[in-house]
């Protein structure tokens, strides 16, 4: 039945992501790569990261994956699996500048709730490579190649998709930043994810407009954190939480000070727990 329902929905969800696509190849002010204290919006990419070459060891637990993208990217992963199966799928993006490792003990708590977890490097972050396997910092990225990050969410949803002990029915994703509004673009071309969380979107980053796939979100649920310190996503979170679907579960929580993406996990303590024990057992259950 599963194999079936894939078969069908797969060239659907290809023909809405490259809709997606389309929508998101415009020119857009830059965002910062948000740290604790990071103002977003702005167009200052000093602390930027570039790709590195030497690998990262992965954390205990997780395994290291290489994942290959559409147009050739290859694109490092780590990869945690739940003791009870089947279970859910989780995709992981990080915000611009950072990589995989950001998001710290998060995945764990995510699998001790009964989820496997894919955390991946997006193009030009971390240990991803460009196609003929060269090295690209995420100061050389065009918007172009913003946009083609959704082909970067699609090959994370193929992997989880096809491994063993993986509902590949139920995906929910979770993304900072840039990967918040990458998030809800997928969200609303693949209805096979089920969910998403985004940690400080923005209306506008890098040509990657979240609003204008609120509707195709539909009813949903979407789970909108930004801290009232980081304006300018604090009010994108919060233009989000009243579109769309009327009908859809979509919840939103401001938080004091500054912190913002993955910053956020580490700077409000009990937001992990929350996300992870309220928010995904809520709307994405494992089967017990």
């Amino acid at each position: 039945m599963r194999n079936r329902y894939n078969r069908c929905m797969r060239p659907l969800a290809i023909a809405a992501l490259s809709s997606l696509m389309a929508l998101a190849l415009c020119a857009c002010p830059e965002a910062k790569p948000g740290g604790v204290n990071a103002a977003i919006g702005s167009g200052d990419a000093s602390q930027a990261m570039t790709s590195s070459a030497v690998p990262q060891t992965p954390p205990q637990g997780a395994q290291r994956v290489t994942l290959k993208t559409t147009d050739g990217w290859q694109l490092a992963g780590w990869y945690w699996t739940a003791a009870a199966k089947p279970a859910p799928g989780i995709i992981l993006l990080h915000q611009r500048g950072k990589d995989k490792s950001s998001w710290g003990n998060f995945p764990a708590l995510l699998v001790k709730q009964g989820y496997n977890v894919l955390a991946i490097d997006l193009r030009g972050h971390g240990e991803s490579l460009a196609p003929g396997g060269r090295h690209i910092g995420v100061d050389d990225l065009q918007d172009a190649d913003y946009a083609a990050m959704l082909k970067d969410v699609a090959a994370a949803d193929q992997f989880l998709s096809t491994q063993p002990g993986v509902d590949s029915d139920r995906i929910g994703i979770i993304g900072a930043s840039i990967g918040a509004n990458l998030a809800i673009m997928y969200l609303a071309g693949d209805r096979r994810v089920r969910t998403a969380v985004c940690l400080s979107p923005g209306l506008d980053f890098r040509g990657l407009r979240p609003m204008e796939f609120m509707k195709q979100v539909d009813k949903r649920p979407l789970y909108l954190i930004a801290s009232k310190g980081d304006d300018y996503s604090a009010k994108t979170a919060d233009a989000l939480s009243q579109a769309g679907v009327v009908e859809g579960p979509k919840s939103l929580r401001l938080f004091d000070g500054k912190a913002h993406g993955t910053d956020m996990l580490a700077a409000n303590p009990g937001l992990a727990q929350t996300i992870a024990g309220g928010w995904l057992l809520n709307y994405l259950p494992p089967k017990r």
